[in-house]
């Protein structure tokens, strides 16, 4: 009856024992649960832990080991899909790494993801991966994003009206371009004058355009490509008067701007006899 007695009570230890590693092993199941449910909702559970693991993504990018830190970073994506903090680093690695759509787009995943008005700045980054790759539209879809939180960067303002250009949307190039131009604290260049003209040409505002071309012919008077742009301008809105004038400028011109017979073609080409 001891012996029987003895070996009841060590099978009763055991199966508390058991039930004990069991309850420590559901506890440690739920933390883990619950760690994961909490990084998805921005509530990390483990700040520390997180943290830990982006310092060694950050050594990996130091040592140049990309591919790593890429590896690294998808990883704790999967316990915080929405971090910016972790989105920001694995859209650098991505450009590091020259995955350059990919980063355009997790760029542009962290502005999404931010709260806190801390990570807009990664619109302009993303505005510029787009840019390589050649998508215009997330292009200026990334400047009109990034220009939401930082309207007065003319650059980026002069850059919007650039990608607007290109996708043929004439009159928002053009009313970029303005915007930027009001931020500015010098005159305008010879070069914004003549950007100007060409895209209030484009956007169908004739008159505008030829008003900047003049413009900038009274700084630079012998620059012969304005004179030609400024002539099909003016030929464009029957300013026979204009053509005539810009002609006969042209031709008093030194004589290596424009040969004789570049002149009689234009001339013909406008309707006037030659000289």
């Amino acid at each position: 009856m001891v012996t029987k007695s003895y070996v009841s009570h060590s099978i009763l230890v055991f199966m508390n024992s058991l039930s004990v590693h069991a309850t420590l092993g559901f506890c440690l199941g739920v933390g883990i649960a619950l760690f994961s449910m909490g990084c998805q909702r921005h509530h990390v559970a483990s700040t520390t832990h997180l943290q830990l693991r982006l310092e060694q993504v950050r050594d990996c990018m130091e040592k140049q080991q990309f591919t790593l830190a890429i590896q690294g970073l998808q990883q704790v994506q999967t316990y915080c899909p929405n971090n910016p903090q972790v989105l920001e680093l694995l859209a650098l690695s991505y450009a590091e790494n020259k995955q350059i759509y990919l980063a355009a787009q997790t760029f542009e995943k962290t502005i999404h993801a931010d709260t806190t008005g801390d990570f807009q700045e990664n619109a302009l980054r993303a505005a510029h991966a787009y840019e390589q790759m050649g998508d215009f539209y997330s292009t200026s879809r990334c400047y009109r994003n990034y220009l939401n939180y930082f309207p007065k960067d003319r650059f980026a303002w002069f850059a919007l009206a650039d990608s607007e250009s290109r996708l043929e949307r004439h009159a928002n190039a053009l009313q970029a371009f303005l915007r930027g131009i009001d931020l500015l604290k010098t005159d305008l260049t010879i070069e914004q004058m003549v950007k100007l003209s060409q895209l209030c040409f484009a956007a169908k505002k004739i008159e505008e355009a030829i008003y900047w071309n003049l413009e900038a012919l009274k700084i630079e008077s012998e620059n012969v490509n304005i004179y030609l742009q400024t002539l099909r301008m003016a030929h464009t809105q029957k300013h026979d008067a204009l053509v005539r004038k810009l002609i006969e400028v042209l031709d008093s011109l030194d004589k290596n701007a424009l040969e004789r017979e570049q002149l009689d073609f234009l001339r013909a080409w406008y309707g006037l006899k030659p000289r």
